[in-house]
């Protein structure tokens, strides 16, 4: 059984908080697929979710991302995240679309690199109580 430091539960919440108040300004969080939002919908995520492997596309990506103010790259940090976070980057960054990779990164430090996809993160949604689910 993995023992889970306080530490590390409060920056886990301290990063949906942010994620959710990026997205409470207008950003568009930008995941693989739907296991991924159901990990991040545990941990009370709110925002609008973009599924790029499901039923998504860069394209549609972009169409999308138009109508927000900046789009939140959050893909695995597996190499085929890097990828699509990198595709994803340059096309988004040819309509002028403002991107965030500050999350992804973020991701990476909390977790000190032992999380490299989204969807694992749902079995941390134990240690968030009830309360911090329905924000």
């Amino acid at each position: 059984m993995e023992i889970i430091d306080k530490n590390f539960v409060d920056n886990l919440h301290l990063f949906v908080t942010k994620l959710n108040d990026a997205s409470k300004e207008g950003a568009l969080i930008v995941v693989e697929g739907k296991r991924d939002v159901e990990s991040l919908r545990m941990l009370g995520l709110n925002g609008d979710i973009f599924q790029l492997c499901q039923g998504g596309s860069i394209i549609k990506l972009v169409h999308r991302a138009s109508k927000f103010k900046k789009v939140v790259l959050l893909l695995d940090l597996d190499r085929k995240g890097r990828s699509l976070t990198k595709k994803s980057a340059e096309m988004l960054n040819k309509k002028q679309i403002p991107i965030d990779l500050f999350f992804r990164r973020e991701l990476g430090s909390i977790t000190l690199g032992r999380i490299r996809k989204i969807e694992n993160l749902k079995k941390y949604g134990a240690y968030f109580d009830f309360e911090i689910k329905t924000h």
